[in-house]
């Protein structure tokens, strides 16, 4: 049973962004100051988001113009995972990927990941905003072949303003699988493989590092798997019901950001 007192612990901050710190352009209130304490008591943060439709960079323009100080040791994404795990996994071979040009610069440019536009070795989805009918069919020609599937992540629906959402990777791998029968490989939350990377190289042990997020099946998911503190917060998408009716339950609830400040 953790106790307020294990905040005082942490030493890796690990936030999702959309519901968590923001929704769309709107900053939520305390957010900011919350992660200038963090670096005030000395401590790390880095943002990690499922949304592999941006690459790093677009995330740093986007938090910088909303006010929060970040750089690249600030920023880890799922596409940037999916980089390394196929570099770990299936280094050197063809990959079909149907994702964003800022998912596949990402992966071309600092993975150096060989991208096909059919067949290959590999195929992946990504949250591909981008998304056309001749991808969806080249990825199922793919799949019926065989190959490996992975997807960057599970997430059903990614929110925008006005409390709207639009379809995200896991609502895309749903319609893959209706398709050809395949289900794929999540590296993204809720699998604990991000935090586990940057446990290893930060050499920050898994009890200092918390995970704070608005979804109780990826963001406190993750962390939960990864044997990390989690913190839910319900200025997104998850609510005490939500929570309620979740087999995993995240160590703390709070209603946003905001109410960690005196806490950490």
């Amino acid at each position: 049973m953790k106790t307020q007192k294990d905040l005082k612990n942490i030493e890796l901050f690990l936030l999702d962004m959309d519901g968590t710190i923001y929704l769309g352009e709107d900053v939520f209130d305390g957010a900011i100051d919350f992660i200038k304490t963090i670096i005030k008591k000395n401590k790390k943060y880095i943002f990690l988001t499922n949304n592999s439709s941006k690459n790093k960079f677009d995330y740093i323009n986007k938090l910088h113009r909303l006010g929060f100080p970040a750089d690249e040791a600030n920023i880890f994404t799922s596409g940037m995972a999916m980089g390394i795990y196929l570099n770990e996994n299936y280094k050197g071979k063809k990959v079909l990927l149907s994702g964003t040009k800022a998912l596949e610069d990402e992966l071309r440019d600092n993975y150096n990941i060989n991208l096909v536009n059919e067949g290959g070795d590999v195929a992946v989805m990504g949250f591909d905003t981008e998304l056309t009918y001749p991808k969806l069919r080249a990825i199922c020609d793919a799949l019926d072949s065989g190959v490996p599937f992975l997807a960057t992540n599970p997430d059903l629906v990614c929110p925008i303003e006005n409390k709207r959402y639009i379809p995200d990777c896991g609502s895309m791998c749903i319609m893959l699988e209706n398709a050809t029968g395949r289900k794929p490989t999540y590296i993204g939350k809720p699998s604990p493989y991000m935090i586990d990377i940057l446990s290893k190289e930060l050499g920050i042990s898994k009890e200092k590092i918390a995970v704070i997020g608005d979804r109780v099946y990826t963001d406190i998911a993750s962390g939960y798997n990864a044997g990390a503190l989690t913190i839910c917060v319900l200025s997104g998408e998850a609510t005490l019901k939500t929570i309620e009716e979740s087999k995993i339950k995240p160590d703390f609830i709070f209603d946003s950001v905001k109410d960690l400040i005196d806490l950490i």
